[in-house]
């Protein structure tokens, strides 16, 4: 069985943002699908697939998903498909709400790339 790993970098500043340093936090899982919604859920642009000790290969989160972003704009340009609404009436905040949401309740099919 395959693991996933997804490797994570915070910058962090100490002492009135005169001491920084870059942590990494390194993440395992099991399935495809528990790794995607960790790296769509923290914005991580790619992650590592371990198939043996020596056999590694990178999967790009958002070679099939839509970034926040991008999501925003196609949600104001098309609210009938990802809204299913007539208008927009949302703001940026909210509509960022909902892509969270999306991810966290594995309603991926919404965030899909046509």
């Amino acid at each position: 069985m395959y693991t996933y790993k997804v490797k994570q970098t915070e910058k962090k500043t100490y002492f009135f943002n005169l001491i920084k340093k870059d942590v990494t936090k390194v993440y395992s899982f099991n399935t495809y699908k528990d790794a995607l919604i960790f790296a769509l859920s923290e914005q991580i642009k790619q992650f590592t697939c371990i198939v043996s000790d020596k056999v590694q290969t990178t999967r790009k989160t958002y070679k099939n998903y839509y970034t926040l972003k991008q999501f925003q704009k196609h949600c104001v340009k098309n609210p009938m498909h990802f809204l299913n609404t007539q208008n927009c009436r949302l703001d940026d905040k909210q509509i960022s709400n909902y892509y969270f949401y999306l991810i966290g309740s594995n309603k991926l099919t919404k965030l899909k790339k046509h």
